[in-house]
């Protein structure tokens, strides 16, 4: 059966819009030759945004073929579509296909609405993505807590501990900006930063947290640093992104854990992938039977 979809979009890693066909005037009320410069994320449920741009990293490394998008949409409000891509003749760009989906399968693609934090070149990924759409008007923060690290003399438990990093990792997460956020070791993280937020807004959700636990503030070892992606004057390629992220961690001996592209576990991703396709009348390819 031939493939059919509503919208195709070509974008590149920031969701900028160079080219549109298709219903782009009934699905997001902008007709087809008014998108270019726009930004599809845009267009993406807010709380949908975070998932989202991981999806987009994952489609784009060939691990994921399918996957579902809340898209704000003209009649309808937030609309679940099926997403997928397609080559570009351009390097750096891609065929962002998209089709509605039907509103009672929602609940099958549960799981992949988790984030959670990033790791290694995944999150290199989501910074490049964000700052190109944003124009570098955001921060990258480091924040330390020593109580975590491994080199931690705390006399709190390792059951507290573990609480405590369990409670830092939502946090972090919770604030950065669409979730894009890593540990790059124990007691560290990096995360991007809407420029309206305080970072002590930050800290302060760190502190009450360890509050909670009783955990002294002596005993925190909390430090935060910021430092504005703006200084990459525009030019936001990974390896200007990565130099700005040695300088502000000020230690290069100890690099960020390194994303390995394996495939997402069999038990939800392979039945969401063939649920979808099956949904969308697309013959699932051999690696996904």
């Amino acid at each position: 059966m031939a493939e059919t979809w509503d919208l195709s979009l070509l974008i590149d890693t920031s969701t900028k819009i160079f080219d549109a066909r298709g219903m782009t005037g009934h699905h997001l009320g902008v007709e087809a030759r008014n998108l270019p410069d726009h930004f599809f994320i845009e267009y993406v449920d807010p709380d949908n945004r975070g998932p989202f741009r991981r999806r987009l990293v994952k489609m784009a490394a060939r691990q994921l073929e399918i996957v579902r998008v809340r898209v704000l949409t003209r009649n309808e409000g937030s609309q679940e579509f099926f997403a997928t891509l397609r080559d570009a003749p351009t390097e750096g760009k891609w065929w962002l296909m998209l089709a509605a989906g039907l509103r009672d399968e929602t609940p099958a693609l549960a799981a992949l609405e988790r984030t959670g934090l990033a790791e290694g070149d995944e999150f290199m990924m989501l910074v490049e993505s964000a700052a190109r759409q944003l124009n570098g008007e955001v921060d990258l923060m480091q924040v330390k807590a020593g109580i975590l690290s491994d080199q931690s003399t705390s006399k709190a438990s390792a059951e507290v501990r573990k609480k405590l990093e369990t409670e830092f990792n939502e946090i972090v997460a919770e604030n950065a900006y669409d979730n894009i956020a890593t540990q790059p070791q124990p007691g560290e993280y990096l995360l991007l930063k809407d420029r309206a937020k305080p970072a002590a807004e930050v800290m302060d959700q760190l502190s009450a947290a360890a509050e909670r636990l009783s955990i002294p503030p002596a005993e925190l070892g909390l430090a935060a640093k910021t430092v504005a992606m703006e200084s990459l004057d525009g030019d936001f390629s990974q390896a200007n992104i990565n130099g700005v992220v040695i300088d502000l961690r000020q230690d290069p001996t100890k690099p960020i854990k390194q994303w390995e592209l394996e495939p997402e576990p069999k038990s939800w991703i392979k039945p969401v992938i063939r649920g979808a396709a099956a949904a969308l009348g697309l013959k699932p390819s051999k690696t996904d039977q």
